[in-house]
């Protein structure tokens, strides 16, 4: 139940999250393969493909920080429970697809990557969802050759 309750929580934070648009000065340009791991990531996550997500994009374990908790998903049921209520909370909420606007902070290292990726949520009719300019970090493990997000962590603002 305690874990129902996070990604609930995560996913209503998520839908209604708020950051500022960037302004370009930390811009980078991530190797090939990040970049093609992350339009694969963002396309499936539009198209809410939960078998590809759970199998070729998520490491285990996955942890998913929030602001008041952190969310460890040890088994690929876990992340597939994890992301059926995810995608079932943004359909309910009449979400469409979203964009990769740019990237920011890049850091890598001998076994992980740390990137910090802008984008934009839209409504099924193509109009924006919440802010335009969202922000989240990733940390991607490697191994064998492979990039997996190993975590992942929302910046949300809350209006005040």
């Amino acid at each position: 139940m305690k874990k129902f309750s996070c990604a609930i929580l995560l996913c209503i934070m998520a839908v209604s999250c708020k950051t500022e648009e960037s302004s370009g000065i930390n811009h980078i340009d991530p190797p090939e393969n990040v970049i093609d791991l992350f339009e694969s990531y963002t396309n499936l996550w539009s198209e809410g493909n939960i078998d590809a997500i759970t199998n070729d994009i998520y490491d285990l374990p996955i942890s998913i920080y929030s602001k008041d908790s952190i969310l460890t998903l040890i088994s690929r049921d876990e992340v597939k429970g994890f992301l059926a209520n995810t995608f079932n909370n943004l359909e309910s909420n009449n979400y469409g697809f979203s964009r990769i606007n740019n990237w920011e902070h890049y850091r890598d290292d001998e076994k992980y990557i740390i990137i910090e990726m802008n984008f934009t949520r839209f409504y099924k009719d193509s109009t924006v969802m919440g802010d335009k300019f969202r922000k989240a970090t990733y940390i991607l493990r490697k191994t064998n050759e492979n990039l997996r997000i190993s975590a992942l962590i929302p910046h949300i603002i809350l209006d005040k």
